[in-house]
């Protein structure tokens, strides 16, 4: 009988709940590798709730001390994940109080070398479209870019979504069809309106 390889998620998520095992026997480094693989995710998600950098990395700080501290108390069969991503939001906004703020952030596109007139012509290309993308973003409600960000950038599901937010799964469904309206509408519309300059 076939049996399928683990997919990339399941990997990860067996290896994160090994990690997660041991560091919940007192293996501080087991915590320091947990901290390593997921600080920079942290960090980008805390920058979308709040725009301080340093609140944002005295919260994750918070958070993996408190996990320490607690470690023996934890739940032994976690989604590592949804949990750290969870912590870091109630730290957030238990310090600071703040609305949910989301920023535009470009990837660098990965060719074999183009020319130096492509590669001109790609950046004005780029620039504008993060223009116009970071345009449509502050149109949408603090909820609805904080539900894009999780859905899109963080890839968690609708249902982690809802639980992350203490929210029905039908009000992110409803809130994240909005918000990819309201981006259409106005990427559509600023894309027209740039063509008829």
């Amino acid at each position: 009988m076939y049996t399928p390889a683990p997919s990339h998620h399941e990997q990860r998520h067996a290896e994160d709940l090994a990690l997660w095992q041991a560091f919940r026997a007192g293996q501080q480094e087991a915590l320091g590798t947990l901290f390593d693989r997921y600080a920079q995710q942290l960090f980008a998600y805390g920058h979308h709730i709040v725009r301080d950098e340093e609140a944002v990395k005295d919260a994750i700080q918070t958070v993996f001390v408190h996990l320490w501290a607690r470690r023996e108390t934890l739940a032994a069969d976690v989604s590592v994940k949804f949990y750290l991503y969870g912590s870091l939001r109630r730290e957030l906004l238990k310090a600071r109080g703040a609305a949910p703020v989301m920023r535009v952030v470009r990837a660098d596109d990965e060719q074999s070398e183009p020319s130096a007139e492509q590669r001109l012509v790609a950046a004005e290309d780029e620039q504008r479209l993060a223009v116009r993308l970071g345009v449509s973003l502050e149109a949408l409600s603090g909820r609805e870019k904080e539900i894009i960000n999780l859905k899109y950038f963080s890839n968690f599901k609708i249902r982690e979504i809802a639980e992350l937010l203490h929210v029905r799964e039908q009000t992110v469904s409803n809130l994240l069809y909005r918000a990819l309206q309201k981006l259409r509408n106005s990427l559509l519309l600023s894309t027209l309106s740039w063509l008829l300059l």
